[in-house]
């Protein structure tokens, strides 16, 4: 008995479950490239938003920021007649924070002998508050410049004059004119001085070195006076040279 080869089983769905998938995929794709068209919107509604309006669609509120706090410079007196050391200096006020260090200025450099710290010196001198530029004390009143020792006086009145390592002062040489500023804790600090003079003052000298001797040397006894009382004055006499 011979059997006729059966037909091929055919597969009536797989074209049709071909085309199923490939609609499905191109509705996935669709989908799909909506969400990131919507995400891209999102996001560039979110940026505007945070650049330059508020959720509603109002202009933002720009953010207050403080500015910065600047202190003023430091800027040294300004002295009329600051070369001729025939005519009293006209000192004035500084302005801004005062140095808080031992702070020169040669007006003029001398070229005669060098003072040391422990120097005898004449000097002619006037010294104003810096904050004020009123003037406290001046040998010029008294008609005569006033000699004494640097070891008398305030530290930072003899650092200016003799020189100061610490502060890179060099000593003044005869026939200079130098502005000496001298904060508190070189001068009277907090137990003031006389007359003006408050508590942590700055005070500022404009000193003429006239001469210099040894210390100890003789002649060495004129002292600063109170110019509105003829009386010796504290300045700038060390307020702790007697204790």
């Amino acid at each position: 008995m011979t059997t006729s080869p059966r037909p091929a089983p055919t597969r009536p769905f797989a074209p049709l479950a071909a085309a199923a998938g490939s609609r499905g995929l191109g509705h996935g794709r669709r989908a799909v490239a909506g969400c990131a068209v919507a995400v891209a919107l999102l996001g560039a509604a979110v940026a505007g938003c945070d650049a330059s309006t508020a959720p509603d669609g109002t202009a933002a509120a720009p953010v207050a920021t403080k500015a910065p706090v600047t202190e003023a410079p430091t800027v040294l007196p300004v002295v009329g007649n600051p070369t001729n050391l025939t005519v009293e200096p006209a000192v004035g006020a500084g302005a801004g924070l005062p140095p808080t260090t031992l702070t020169v200025k040669d007006l003029v450099v001398g070229q005669g002998a060098p003072a040391g710290i422990d120097s005898t010196v004449t000097v002619n001198y006037t010294g104003v508050l810096w904050n004020t530029g009123e003037k406290f004390d001046a040998s010029w009143t008294q008609g005569q410049p006033a000699t004494f020792p640097l070891s008398g006086v305030i530290a930072g009145f003899a650092q200016g004059i003799g020189g100061s390592v610490k502060d890179s002062v060099e000593g003044m040489r005869v026939g200079g004119r130098r502005m000496i500023v001298i904060p508190p804790a070189l001068g009277y600090g907090p137990q003031g001085g006389s007359g003006p003079i408050k508590v942590d003052d700055t005070i500022v000298f404009v000193v003429d070195l006239l001469d210099v001797a040894d210390s100890g040397a003789a002649g060495a006894t004129a002292a600063p006076t109170d110019a509105a009382t003829g009386t010796p004055t504290a300045t700038p006499t060390d307020p702790t040279a007697s204790s």
